[in-house]
Order: C-alpha cells, then sequence, then structure tokens
C-alpha cells in the first residue's frame, strides 16, 4: 500500500494549520473548511478500516486463521524495532 497512516496524520495536520493560518481572506477560509470537513469524513473511514483490519489480525491470532480480504501483516521484531516481510 502506497500511503500509510502516518500520511493520513500529515494531511490532516496540513489541513489544521490552514485553518490556523492568520490573514486568510473570507473565501479562501471557506474553501479550507469545507476541504477538511471532507478531510475529516475521508480519514474517519479510513481510519475505521485500519480498525477493522487491527480486529480481524486479533481474532486470527486466537483462532489462527486470517480472512482472505485481509493482507497478513508483517512480523514485528521486538528487539529490533523492525518488521520482516
Amino acid at each position: 500500500m502506497k500511503n500509510k497512516i502516518d500520511d493520513v496524520r500529515n494531511h490532516l495536520v496540513t489541513v489544521m494549520e490552514a485553518l490556523n493560518e492568520d490573514g486568510a481572506d473570507a473565501e479562501t477560509m471557506a474553501r479550507t473548511i469545507e476541504k477538511a470537513k471532507a478531510m475529516s469524513s475521508v480519514a474517519t473511514s479510513y481510519i475505521n478500516a485500519v480498525k477493522v483490519e487491527l480486529d480481524a489480525i486479533r481474532l486470527a491470532d486466537e483462532v489462527g486463521m486470517l480472512p482472505g480480504s485481509v493482507e497478513a501483516p508483517l512480523k514485528c521484531d521486538r528487539n529490533r524495532g523492525t518488521l520482516k516481510g
């Protein structure tokens, strides 16, 4: 997957910064607010989808099977903080 949760976070922070920008005219601010609402809605959907995937992975740990619609997670080397394929 190209985009990660960090990308979502960065996009949201960029919009928050734009909302906090002093000196923006009313039209620019109105467009920024509409963009922020749309991004918030999309980000919420994305985060909810990630939560469902995590729940499926946790369930797979319990029952030993992973649904075909969920990619197998990378293994994490806890001692080194790295991921393995």
